[in-house]
């Protein structure tokens, strides 16, 4: 490891416990998420949260620096089923559920390494340094971004050119989704995933990363999700969000606590009180 990138994991480390006291807003949230699901807002794991997005920010920034191609192993571990499925398979064409968990950038360029191209669903960059270098990191590991305000069509479509499209589906989806069990409550989510995987008959993968430590390291989890022609989409939905449950429990500081995963369609919170989480919190005003 550099010298720089030591400095900049320190500095990142020393800023992230400032940004939780300056960000009050946003750590609310984050507290009232945790609350939701855990039942108490655990005081160190709000700061170890921020600590480790700070600590993937600095690891995003310093790839091109740190990352050795010749040591790859050393950089990312694959773990499950996934890719020796997908090989056996045939490659092409496949759907991939993933989400804000570990360091969801740094897991597509670890699929670029073993030959997997992803085209991941996500809003386009906006502006900025730091939006122009991930939208680079993308571009450089030969992802084809799918705008997420017409993604239906263009999935299919890049999935009918035998794509691996790669859906970021942990957040709330509001009136474009449906209420699927997360962590036991109700979370408003994308079904197209499962959907797009039914009606084309595509495999269907899960995966996240997790961060192990300095360096670039990470453990990068990719499991087949079998399903049957005639299941039905909100159900395999169901069975993506309790993936996703696993490993948040396993590591709740790698999860994005910061976005308001609850909350539910405009039209049910239009007129009530809201929590910092977005969930109403009783009746509404009259």
């Amino acid at each position: 490891m550099s010298d720089a990138y030591r400095a900049a994991l320190r500095a990142a480390r020393a800023g992230s416990a400032a940004a939780a006291q300056i960000m009050a807003g946003t750590t609310a949230t984050v507290r009232e998420n945790l609350r939701l699901v855990f039942g108490h807002a655990d005081s160190e794991l709000v700061r170890a949260t921020y600590r480790h997005f700070a600590a993937m920010a600095v690891d995003l920034t310093f790839y091109r620096r740190v990352f050795d191609p010749a040591r790859f192993e050393a950089h990312f571990s694959f773990v499950g089923d996934g890719l020796e499925h997908h090989r056996a398979a045939g490659g092409g064409a496949a759907v991939f559920a993933t989400g804000h968990f570990g360091n969801w950038e740094l897991f597509g360029g670890a699929f670029h390494h073993v030959g997997i191209q992803l085209a991941p669903v996500a809003r386009p960059p906006g502006e900025g340094w730091f939006a122009r270098r991930i939208d680079r990191f993308r571009r450089a590991q030969g992802q084809e971004l799918i705008p997420k305000d017409n993604a239906l069509p263009l999935a299919m479509k890049a999935l009918k050119r035998g794509k691996c499209v790669a859906f970021l589906m942990d957040q709330a989806a509001g009136r474009n989704g449906v209420a699927v069990p997360f962590f036991g409550r109700p979370a408003w989510t994308f079904i197209a995933p499962a959907a797009l995987a039914l009606k084309l008959g595509v495999p269907l993968y899960a995966g996240y990363s997790t961060r192990l430590g300095d360096g670039i390291r990470y453990r990068c989890f990719a499991e087949h999700v079998p399903f049957d022609a005639g299941e039905d989409a909100i159900a395999l939905t169901a069975r993506l969000n309790g993936i996703l449950e696993g490993y948040v429990r396993a590591c709740p500081e790698q999860w994005w606590w910061f976005h308001k995963r609850f909350k539910p369609p405009r039209a049910e919170r239009r007129g009530r009180p809201l929590s910092a989480a977005g969930v109403p919190l009783e009746a509404p005003v009259a």
